[in-house]
């Protein structure tokens, strides 16, 4: 009998423990719903609006994102590029419009704000010239001053666009240097882009002796003109007597060619000349000086 009674006595409590945890998760479970519910009712339609925001927010940074590709595939902006600058203009767009959904919610957003401010000042004084750099090789892939392959003169040198970085442009002179370029240079200094027009024209500045025939030394430079094969008879060559120097008198010249024919059309006309001068006796002037030595006797 005692171990019958025992047995009920702790089965008793046991019993009752149980009720009371049940009971008190009951309750407590009670109490979070009424909590719950009292912040729905206060903060319920911040809440949801601030979840729509986020999602509209979310759709338009996705189309901007799609929109900016496919205006740059449109303006032939180097495909290297494209993918990169369009993440960085959606992840932007996303912070903003994470940064308005919590302030909707009612989250504090100044610290937030005051945070990525001062991260983005600090990132800027400390990558301030990369950055100007990066921004600059983004102009250039973008606006296309220059392309690969055209020759450039620029930042005092000179030489034909191997490949656009995002930081710098490789360059290679043409006795094949490697001249590496940073973007910042060519967007703050100019750039003369040789190759942007399909036809070029050959500027020379030739100095003929005074006591040359220089009426003859035209009538030469002319009909080497006509003779080259890649000179271009229309528009007609301009020959003129252009100004008298110091040793001589200089005619200027100004034949049209097609681009892709500057050089091996300047180099051949530039032998022509001296061969046809020489025939012609028309001396081109050099600096000499003549001594003069008077007899004291």
């Amino acid at each position: 009998m005692i171990n019958y009674f025992n047995l009920a006595a702790v089965t008793e409590k046991v019993t009752e423990a149980v009720t009371d945890e049940v009971q008190t998760a009951v309750e407590e479970s009670f109490n979070l719903i009424k909590t719950l519910k009292a912040l729905f009712l206060a903060y319920g339609m911040d809440i949801i609006i601030g979840i729509l925001i986020f999602l509209v927010g979310l759709y338009i940074a996705r189309y901007v994102r799609n929109l900016s590709k496919r205006i740059m595939r449109k303006s032939n902006v180097d495909p290297s590029a494209i993918g990169f600058i369009s993440q960085i203009l959606y992840f932007l767009l996303l912070i903003i419009v994470a940064i308005a959904a919590l302030g909707r919610i009612g989250v504090p957003t100044n610290s937030f704000v005051a945070a990525i401010g001062a991260l983005g000042l600090a990132i800027g004084l400390a990558l301030q010239n990369n950055l100007s750099n990066f921004a600059s090789g983004i102009l250039i892939l973008i606006f296309k001053p220059f392309k690969v392959g055209d020759f450039i003169e620029a930042a005092g040198v000179s030489g034909s666009v191997n490949e656009i970085q995002i930081m710098n442009t490789i360059l290679y002179s043409v006795d094949n240097r490697k001249i590496i370029i940073p973007n910042s240079k060519l967007t703050s200094e100019n750039v003369v882009n040789f190759s942007s027009a399909i036809d070029r024209k050959i500027q020379l500045m030739i100095e003929v002796d005074y006591n040359s025939d220089y009426k003859k030394a035209i009538e030469l430079i002319k009909t080497i003109f006509k003779e080259d094969p890649d000179i271009y008879d229309e528009p007609e060559p301009t020959v003129a007597l252009r100004e008298f120097g110091e040793s001589g008198i200089k005619i200027f010249a100004l034949p049209s060619v097609k681009n892709e024919n500057y050089w091996n059309a300047y180099y051949r006309i530039m032998q022509r000349i001296k061969d046809d001068f020489d025939a012609n006796n028309i001396q081109i002037p050099y600096p000499h000086r003549m001594l003069y030595m008077k007899n004291l006797d």
